[in-house]
């Protein structure tokens, strides 16, 4: 599975566009940048030119590096850990296959390892 790292997404959209994305309430800059990412990501599955699942793989990676970036500064916050389940169920929901457990897992991972793109 493709995953669509930094570069990739680059390569649609300009730093000064996914600036836009950021959220106002978010004070740290890469914390800010990987929802920024996320966000381009769920506001253009549809239109990118990429394969449906790799974007919606994709945005669940960069959501987990939010995410685990998030609990890292901030503390556990409920509302993410909620957020990580609607985005499973909206892939599960999306995807023709359905989801692949083990993909997940290795997204998973590779967050875990610290592998950021």
């Amino acid at each position: 599975m493709k995953l669509l790292k930094e570069d990739e997404i680059r390569q649609f959209i300009s730093d000064e566009e996914l600036r836009a994305l950021y959220n106002a309430t978010i004070e740290d800059s890469v914390l800010n940048e990987w929802f920024a990412r996320f966000s381009f990501l769920r506001l253009s599955v549809h239109t990118l030119p990429e394969n449906k699942s790799s974007i919606y793989y994709s945005m669940y990676y960069w959501f987990i590096q939010f995410k685990k970036r998030y609990v890292a500064l901030m503390g556990p916050d409920a509302g993410i850990e909620q957020q990580g389940f609607q985005l499973l169920e909206e892939i599960d929901q999306e995807l023709e296959e359905s989801i692949d457990w083990g993909i997940i897992e290795e997204i998973e991972n590779l967050c875990i390892q610290g592998e950021i793109g």
